[in-house]
């Protein structure tokens, strides 16, 4: 296409349109570099994997929601406690890079999608969703009022009982993405719209000479959460 008919493209785009392009724009750049954040290398993303799996309390899930897959490190990881297992990523390169890796068990899907627009209720409800090192990047391209109301989808495709885990860098880093504050707040976002904090910790390791702080909640919602905190 020439720039003429790429410029009538993106004017005939409506924003939502054009926020979501840019992002797998974006995403496909650094993933045609390799693995930019040594997913698959780093003995800190291994680490941070195992923890991830450590805090879950059951030890199986009927149906997974992963968000920013990437190209499935941690899936794999995660796959053994899944009957079901759908893993979405805004990159084209990245799910085809998962696609490619030729050991993906059959009820593991790798799907490329935007979770802004992915219909997460069609297909749930979800016993856990995973969302890890992403809500910051949509807090970046997105409207404060289009991550909320992400939020609150995610909490209605969320089975009654079920957890939502998040887990968000939030110290060691200049980024301003990644700022304490900042990720406190989406932690606070995913209370308000009706999840219940089950557990917390901070994640401390060291990746290529750089302290890290990975702050991982679990949330969960459902009347016998109510009941514990003497609501009902």
């Amino acid at each position: 296409m020439n720039a003429g008919g790429e410029r009538d493209r993106l004017a005939l785009m409506t924003e939502r349109e054009r926020i979501s392009a840019k992002a797998g724009s974006f995403f496909d750049e650094l993933w045609d570099r390799g693995d930019p954040w040594e997913l698959e290398t780093s003995v800190f993303e291994r680490e941070r994997y195992a923890r991830l799996i450590g805090i879950l309390d059951r030890p199986k899930y009927a149906r997974i929601l992963e968000i920013g897959c990437g190209a499935g490190a941690f899936t794999r990881q995660l796959a053994p406690l899944a009957e079901r297992l759908l893993a979405l990523d805004v990159s084209a390169k990245a799910i085809a890079k998962a696609q490619a890796a030729g050991d993906t068990p059959k009820h593991v899907e790798f799907r490329h999608a935007n979770i802004m627009d992915y219909d997460m209720k069609k297909e749930g409800p979800w016993d856990l969703i995973l969302i890890s090192e992403t809500i910051y990047y949509l807090g970046w391209l997105y409207s404060f009022f289009d991550v909320t109301w992400l939020a609150a989808e995610l909490f209605a495709a969320t089975r009654d009982t079920g957890q939502l885990v998040m887990a968000n860098t939030c110290g060691g880093v200049p980024d301003c993405l990644v700022r304490p504050w900042i990720i406190r707040t989406y932690h606070d976002l995913f209370l308000n719209v009706g999840y219940w904090s089950k557990s917390e910790e901070v994640f401390r390791g060291a990746k290529n000479g750089t302290d890290l702080e990975i702050l991982i909640s679990v949330f969960t919602r459902g009347k016998q959460d109510r009941r514990l905190a003497g609501v009902l």
